[in-house]
């Protein structure tokens, strides 16, 4: 929770209040009461944001100078920045190290989020504001009880925690949060220990510590379904793993927290959101996250495919990562005019035919994202493309310039009475025509009897960007006998799994 004056929780037994966390003096407060933390006295932080553009290893300079020289041909002057580090747990060795390519430094991070979605549109990247403290933030806090006569005061952080031994059996129920996914706030249950904090204006930022398994079983169920089949929900525990071992030193660097609990990093949605079929596979996959060399992973992931995943640099600009590779799908044997990928002349004959692939068998209804229709109204375009700054007009034709190796779109090219405009990338494409659900289909234009475009009709394939597992997938290969590691190594090229600690 961020941004709020105050947060009223209902622990389920009696918590110690730490003004100063672990090892200071405690106050002990009896359960089943309301509690509220209020801030006063805030004092906003000041912040030096910039885009981040680009993320390399940093090893690899002859790749980081080559992106900036792009960047400098695009007319913008970039900056390097190394995050992360090296880091061992339980003997194991891994790098996290990665170089930001960042441009513009603003004061003000609506400034920062305003040039990056002008460059997201304009290069179709997928942008991220990179933060860095000049003073911190500051608040006092006040902490009161209904039925205590204490009040707790203290400056900048809270600690509300369990007694010794309850860290896990301890629920604090917490309402007014907001909606993960849709409008609206809904009340949740959380266990742990409770920490307040200013945000970067100032105000209250209530956050939970857990450890990372605790963590995985509210965020699992989230991103899969509980009922999916135990082989695809334990692939679907060791790639949410390596995304949070993975953001370690590299996210968030200027908040007081770690994680997210929204979209921007995973839906964690409290221990309300846990399942027992999803705790177990987290559980039978305790410590387990996929390396490629030192590196731990960014195992990204979509909903269905549609057959083919794509290369990571053909959906976002970005280096090549070597286990984001773009393939074939399929169960059995893949056709041999399809193991390089889908080319245009081919395409069409793929989304009618192509062959049987674990995204399309699979038990679940998010099978029926497979294949797709849609029809589209110019206005639609007219819109988006005002709003952008790349109104042509009216439009008279569309023409795919490029595709990636599955054929989902790269490049459009947009044809209007008054000019061309490009548009850039997999997810400006989709967005270009209202939300496709994803870029990898065929359209038709339909004109009037002047030739300009009055409709789109779309046929196409698949649910989001393809990059990484296909989660529809993953439930249909384990349906069809595969194991969680069969599944993880058929979507993540040349990865080897290894388990962290037991």
């Amino acid at each position: 929770i961020e941004g709020r004056t105050s947060v009223t929780f209902t622990p389920d037994r009696t918590i110690r209040v730490l003004p100063s966390d672990e090892g200071g003096p405690e106050i002990r407060l009896s359960g089943k009461k309301p509690c509220t933390v209020t801030a006063t006295n805030s004092k906003a932080g000041r912040y030096r944001h910039m885009v981040v553009v680009n993320r390399l290893p940093v090893a690899d300079r002859d790749a980081i100078e080559k992106v900036r020289q792009v960047w400098l041909k695009r007319g913008h002057l970039p900056e390097t920045l190394e995050v992360g580090g090296l880091f061992a747990v339980g003997g194991k060795v891994f790098d996290s190290r990665t170089t930001l390519v960042t441009v513009h430094s603003t004061s003000t991070r609506p400034e920062a989020e305003k040039i990056k979605r002008k460059l997201e549109m304009e290069f179709g990247i997928e942008a991220a504001i990179h933060s860095e403290i000049s003073k911190y933030p500051s608040n006092t806090l006040t902490l009161q009880c209904e039925g205590s006569e204490a009040t707790i005061i203290t400056q900048n952080t809270l600690w509300v925690a369990p007694m010794s031994g309850e860290e896990y059996k301890i629920r604090y129920t917490i309402p007014e949060i907001e909606k993960s996914y849709g409008k609206g706030r809904e009340t949740r249950s959380y266990t742990g220990t409770l920490i307040f904090a200013p945000d970067n204006e100032g105000k209250l930022v209530a956050m939970v510590s857990v450890g990372a398994e605790k963590l995985l079983k509210g965020v699992v169920p989230a991103e899969m379904f509980a009922s999916a089949h135990p082989e695809a929900l334990k692939a679907q525990a060791v790639a949410a793993r390596n995304e949070i071992f993975s953001s370690i030193g590299v996210r968030n660097l200027a908040e007081p927290y770690m994680l997210r609990s929204d979209v921007m990093d995973q839906v964690y949605g409290g221990v309300g959101a846990e399942d027992a079929r999803a705790s177990r596979a987290i559980d039978e996959t305790r410590g387990v996250v996929m390396f490629y060399g030192q590196k731990i992973v960014e195992a990204v992931y979509s909903s269905n495919a549609g057959g083919f995943t794509e290369n990571n640099e053909n959906v976002w600009d970005m280096e090549p990562r070597p286990w984001l590779r773009g393939k074939a799908d399929a169960i059995g044997t893949v056709p041999s005019k399809y193991k390089d990928g889908i080319s245009d002349d081919e395409l069409l004959d793929f989304l009618e035919n192509g062959y049987d692939s674990p995204s399309k068998t699979a038990p679940v209804s998010s099978n029926k994202l497979f294949r797709w229709k849609k029809s589209v109204p110019a206005t639609d375009l007219d819109k988006w493309l005002t709003d952008n700054g790349k109104s042509v007009g009216r439009v008279r034709d569309i023409r795919v310039v490029s595709r990636g190796i599955s054929g989902r779109v790269k490049q459009l090219e947009v044809i209007g009475e008054k000019g061309k405009a490009t548009v850039e990338r997999e997810l400006n494409a989709r967005r270009l025509f209202g939300g496709l659900r994803s870029g990898l289909f065929i359209m038709k234009v339909n004109r009037n009897a002047q030739g300009f475009a009055t409709s789109f009709d779309f046929q196409g394939a698949g649910f989001g960007h393809g990059v990484g597992m296909c989660q529809t997938g993953a439930i249909g290969l384990a349906t069809n006998g595969a194991s969680f590691r069969d599944i993880l190594k058929h979507y993540y090229s040349g990865i080897a799994l290894e388990t962290l600690y037991e």
